[in-house]
């Protein structure tokens, strides 16, 4: 196995369909000698018509017995001779005609490897030509230009969260150490300015620590953890309560209709991911807007469904809200202290329990998210 395994796919088929043409030649071959004999016994099977001590210049009719042997050996080397030489040449023909049929059949997979070797994650953007090939080759190309794609796609996304990750990092840090660099430029600091300082330091840094959280909640591969009876009703109870201050800021209405009593889930996790959905509808709607939340049971599961008459998502940004970092309006959403991976953790979360996420938006009228499980 480790000798087949270090020769070319060329070689390998060549052995493979060579061993096949010789077989098949040495079973022909020997069906030509069988027949061959059973003649040449027929042949010299005359001899029986004459005494066992018959003298060699008995005839055989008008030949000579002797005559009639050395005819009949001689025909039988000669075969041997020919059918042997022909076994031998057919079988090297064949196995050259097979390494070069092969190789022609491989060249454009040598074709496609080589450019595949040349393809590196600076220059994801190139495809293979694919040419207008049908058979496998083409759909190996097809395939490969696909995971590309994908490639690509991630590539970008992840350069893409790299920096949003690094900018969110840096921003408070550059204001601590902004506040920290004004406190020494002070001849004579009073101690107004120390608190000062080391309010925007504290807000910082809890902004710093929100960041790091939600990214380890985020790429945290462990799974869904311990799995428990949830009321929904309680747990949406809760979440109302510690939203409420939003809700009576912009005097939102909330209707709470819970046809399903319970679900099987991490407590912790879905609370975390209720949370930001409810949360998000307050914090994106308009002033004396209203907030609906419901579950109901379906044949094989159930859903629950936040609606708001908030300010809505455009289609084109459909696509996106669910990739750490993203916000619809940027400017607006750090103004409301988000960082772009409140629906990420809510997508992380639902996906860790088997469950599926979507969103139904149109734009100044409201949003829909409903957890499908």
């Amino acid at each position: 196995m480790k000798i087949a395994n270090k020769l070319s796919l060329r070689i390998r088929i060549t052995l493979l369909a060579g061993g096949i043409l010789v077989l098949c030649s040495i079973i022909l071959t020997g069906a030509a000698f069988y027949n061959a004999y059973t003649l040449f016994y027929e042949l010299t099977a005359a001899e029986v018509l004459l005494p066992p001590n018959a003298p060699q210049s008995a005839e055989l009719g008008d030949v000579p017995i002797n005559t009639v042997r050395s005819t009949v050996l001689a025909a039988k080397a000669h075969f041997d001779h020919v059918g042997l030489t022909t076994l031998a040449a057919v079988s090297i023909l064949g196995m050259v005609m097979v390494y070069t049929v092969a190789g022609r059949s491989l060249l454009p997979i040598h074709r496609l490897s080589k450019t595949i070797a040349t393809i590196t994650e600076a220059n994801l953007k190139k495809r293979i030509p694919e040419e207008g090939r049908k058979d496998e080759v083409g759909a190996l190309g097809h395939s490969f230009n696909v995971m590309l794609d994908r490639l690509e796609r991630s590539f970008v996304r992840q350069k893409q969260f790299s920096a949003n990750a690094a900018h969110e990092l840096k921003t408070p840090l550059a204001i601590i150490n902004a506040g920290i660099q004004v406190l020494r430029l002070e001849e004579a600091p009073t101690v107004a300015d120390y608190e000062e300082t080391l309010t925007t330091v504290e807000r910082n840094v809890k902004r710093l620590m929100a960041v790091v959280d939600d990214l380890l909640t985020l790429y945290d591969e462990q799974d869904e953890g311990s799995i428990d009876a949830v009321n929904l009703k309680e747990m949406f109870d809760t979440i109302c309560g510690e939203l409420r201050f939003r809700f009576e800021e912009k005097q939102l209405e909330v209707d709470l209709h819970c046809e399903l009593q319970t679900v099987q889930a991490n407590p912790v996790l879905l609370y975390r991911a209720c949370f930001n959905l409810v949360e998000n509808a307050a914090k994106y709607n308009k002033d004396g807007g209203r907030i609906w939340i419901k579950t109901f049971a379906e044949d094989r599961g159930g859903k629950i469904v936040i609606y708001d008459t908030g300010r809505g998502i455009p289609a084109s940004e459909l696509q996106s809200i669910f990739d750490p970092f993203h916000r619809v309006n940027k400017s607006r959403s750090r103004k409301e202290g988000g960082a772009g991976l409140g629906l990420s953790i809510v997508k992380s979360i639902v996906e860790k329990h088997g469950w599926r996420v979507s969103v139904e938006s149109v734009p100044e009228q409201g949003s829909t998210f409903t957890i499908m499980f």
